[in-house]
């Protein structure tokens, strides 16, 4: 069934022109290629949104960094993070050493694929 017969041309002819984005009415938004004058409103959005944005990180560093000059925890963090990664790259290497590790299987496949199986 064709939905064109049954509503008259000019009707579909104005919705085609909503959907499509391009009336002739000046005062309707286009949407694409819209001319320079509408994109100044997406400008001054834009500008505006990232104002609010900026005055909230403002505010958020000056009640913050009072805080961290007076109880700096920097260092202490660091040393913590190398510390936990010493423990997991020890852990790690510790697993993937053992024979039966499922690394050490799939690299040695990998090598006898590649390069052979070894002769013994």
């Amino acid at each position: 069934m064709n939905k064109k017969k049954l509503l008259p041309p000019e009707d579909l002819k104005g919705f085609e022109e909503f959907i499509d984005g391009q009336s002739s009415d000046d005062s309707f938004l286009p949407r694409g290629n819209s001319p320079k004058k509408y994109l100044n409103f997406e400008h001054f959005t834009f500008l505006t949104n990232d104002s609010d944005r900026l005055t909230k990180m403002k505010d958020l560093l000056m009640d913050k960094i009072p805080f961290v000059t007076k109880f700096d925890q920097g260092q202490k963090l660091i040393n913590e993070q190398l510390s936990e990664i010493r423990l997991l790259k020890k852990n790690i290497f510790g697993i993937c050493n053992r024979s039966d590790s499922g690394y050490r299987r799939s690299m040695s496949e990998i090598f006898d694929l590649f390069f052979g199986s070894p002769k013994d």
